[in-house]
Parts: C-alpha cells; structure tokens; sequence
C-alpha cells in the first residue's frame, strides 16, 4: 500500500530531526600521546641537540671553537691568579684546573640552559607529537659537546706532563654520573621556571655559590677539617674529585662519598623526572 502524503511528511520530519540530531559536531579525539619509546626519545634529542650547536655557531668566525676558547681564556686567569700570584702549591696546576673546569663548565652551563629552556623553546611546547621531557635534556647534552672537544687539549697535557693513565678509560662512567644528576635538577628547575619566574635568578644565585664550594682550582686536602664534612655533601665535589682521580692519580674519594653522589644522582633524576611529568600538562597554559 503506497504511503498518505501525511504520513511520508511525518516521516521525513523525523528524518529531519534525526539528521539535526546527528549533525551535531564531532567529539575531538584525545590528544595523542607525547611518550616515546627510548630510541627515539634518542633519536629526537640529538636532532634537536643538532639544530641547537647549528643555530649557536651560526654566522661566527671561530664556530665550534668558541667554547673551548672560552674554557681556555679561563684556565689562564685561573692559573695566573692561583698558580702565580696565590701559589697553592699543587703539582701540575695547569692540569689540575682544567679537568675540574671542564666538568663545572658542563654543569653550570647545562644547568642554566635546562633552567629556561622551556621558557626560551615554548613554540615546541606547542607541537602535539613532541614530550616536553626532551627539552632540558637537549639543553644539558649541548654543552656537553663542548666537553667532548677540550678532553684533546686536556689528554694533550696530560701527555704533555707525563702520560695518560689506563684509568682514564673510565671517564665516560663519570661523564653517564654527571649527566644523570644534571638531567634530575634539568627537570626541576625547568619546570619550575615555567611556574616561578624568579627560578633562573635563583638559580644563578645557587651556581656562583655552588662555584666555590666545589674544588676547581683547589684540592680537598687544603679545606680544614671542620669544613670539609660540608664540601662532601656536594656530589659535585665528588664527581670533580673523581675525574683528577682517574687522570692524575689522585686519591679516590671514600667509598661513602662515592655511594652518596650515586644515590643521590639517581634519586633526584628519578624525582625530576616525576615532577615535571606531573605537571607537564600545565606547562602551556602557563607560558
């Protein structure tokens, strides 16, 4: 039986309203997730690390070389001041100066970079496929480049003075220790920044202190003794004092201080990594 006209607009009008009803506009999909797998959260961070040294050393004369230069230029102020006109009587100054150099300037280099490097990268922030943990990690690994091109000059004047020992072999241990700490107080105080401004000046603040309560141009054995208990509780200090110790022989820091810095490097690597994945979410609404 052919269809009233009454009841085909009954039906089209309620085809209408299922057609309204299905029109209503689409539910946005979840936000795709920013975890990477460990090769290529690896993968994106040397690209990045990469494009960072290119931008650097774009339109300069000396290009990679500055940095050493800059180490250079501060080795010499360093020896002339406390070798010359302070002697602290410390056999192979030069030496001794430098492989506690390099190290410090990785770390308040690395640490003040991550500091605002979500601050100074925010438009990346903004790309849905890129985990923001990658950004202070990439901001720490640059300057380690800069470590990897003044160990010739320090391998150099160790041949220089005498020879390069076998326990030298063991220095990218140290370097994996320092960056495992560098990466726990990366997160921290980048994420933070983003929060609290006043963290890049508070940091700044904590570094130039942090300068001479570490044993760069001056050994453990010249602190008195009252003080020295508070220079251990650095793990910088260890970690300066374990470099000379594979490269000029000095004593190995006690098997405490060596269990303290470790454990203390994991644990606040693992506490900033916790952090600033817990707050991860905020970060753009806050920039």
């Amino acid at each position: 039986m052919e269809k009233t006209f009454q009841e085909t607009a009954e039906e089209g009008a309620g085809g209408s309203e299922a057609i309204a009803l299905d029109a209503r506009p689409p539910r946005l999909a979840a936000p795709r997730s920013t975890q990477l797998s460990p090769g290529l959260f690896k993968e994106l961070c040397l690209h990045l690390v990469k494009r960072e040294i290119d931008a650097t050393h774009r339109m300069t004369i000396l290009g990679w070389a500055w940095p050493v230069v800059r180490q250079l230029v501060q080795l010499a102020v360093l020896v002339f001041i406390f070798g010359s006109v302070l002697d602290l009587g410390i056999e192979n100054f030069p030496v001794f100066v430098f492989s506690g150099l390099i190290a410090w300037t990785w770390f308040a280099g690395g640490t003040t970079a991550a500091t605002g490097s979500l601050l100074e990268q925010r438009d990346l922030l903004f790309q849905p496929r890129l985990p923001p943990a990658v950004l202070p990690i990439v901001a720490v690994v640059v300057p380690l480049v800069d470590v990897l091109m003044a160990l010739p000059i320090l391998l150099a004047m160790l041949l220089i003075e005498g020879g390069i020992p076998a326990t030298a072999l063991l220095i990218p241990v140290l370097i994996v220790v320092q960056l495992v700490l560098m990466s726990g107080i990366a997160w921290l105080t980048a994420a933070g920044s983003v929060f609290l401004r006043d963290i890049p000046n508070v940091t700044a603040v904590a570094l130039n202190v942090l300068f001479y309560l570490t044993p760069v141009f001056y050994g453990l054995h010249t602190i008195p003794e009252q003080y020295a208990g508070l220079l251990k509780l650095n793990p910088m200090a260890t970690i300066v004092n374990s470099y000379r110790a594979l490269l000029l022989g000095e004593p190995f820091p006690g098997l405490g201080a060596v269990a303290y810095t470790l454990a203390f490097a994991a644990g606040l690597s693992v506490l900033g990594f916790l952090v600033f994945t817990r707050v991860q979410h905020r970060f753009v609404d806050n920039l």
